[in-house]
């Protein structure tokens, strides 16, 4: 029996990293919180006010930080909640992977370090297919905030600075969630 809490904020592009795998993001104030709870048992419960948020990634999320011995031998309660509108390019995503990953890290592998929580969720959102670069940039300003400098292929962070605390983004949110053509 354990519970384990964790809070990871959003973020927005400034160069999106789909064109050259190089990305710069810039972490914003919503959050999601992440809290997982362990009981006698075997499963996992998702709870979230959102329907639209991925079991699917939350699953591959915690099945690269819980072994599998672990998950046979516990019952894993996720309760999420987040202030980050899905699917307008807020990185809920990334938010969502992130702060499960740090939540079950804190129960199941205290001892890992940011990168090795921060790439579980990566890897969970190739996987899950809910991103195409694995969108590293987008979990580094998620997990560290800040501005990040990314090279999503080699999964490196190349630059990172504090964001001014005068700092205010205006984030305008379309009535739909239409993105054209990626490809082209």
């Amino acid at each position: 029996m354990a519970k384990a809490h964790a809070t990871v904020h959003g973020a927005v592009s400034l160069v999106n990293a789909i064109a050259n795998q190089k990305g710069a993001t810039l972490g914003i104030e919503l959050k999601v919180e992440a809290t997982v709870e362990t009981s006698l048992g075997k499963g996992i419960i998702i709870e979230s006010e959102n329907k639209s948020l991925s079991s699917r990634l939350i699953n591959k999320t915690i099945e690269k930080i819980v072994s599998k011995k672990d998950l046979e031998q516990n019952k894993i309660s996720i309760k999420l909640d987040s202030e980050i509108p899905t699917g307008y390019g807020l990185k809920s995503s990334s938010a969502i992977s992130s702060a499960v990953a740090m939540a079950c890290a804190k129960i199941f592998k205290p001892k890992l370090t940011d990168q090795q929580i921060l790439l579980a969720g990566v890897d969970a959102s190739i996987e899950s297919k809910v991103s195409i670069t694995g969108a590293y940039d987008d979990a580094c300003s998620c997990y560290y905030g800040g501005f990040n400098v990314t090279d999503n292929a080699k999964k490196k962070r190349i630059h990172f600075e504090k964001a001014p605390s005068n700092l205010v983004a205006v984030i305008f949110i379309p009535k739909n969630r239409k993105r054209g053509n990626l490809k082209n």
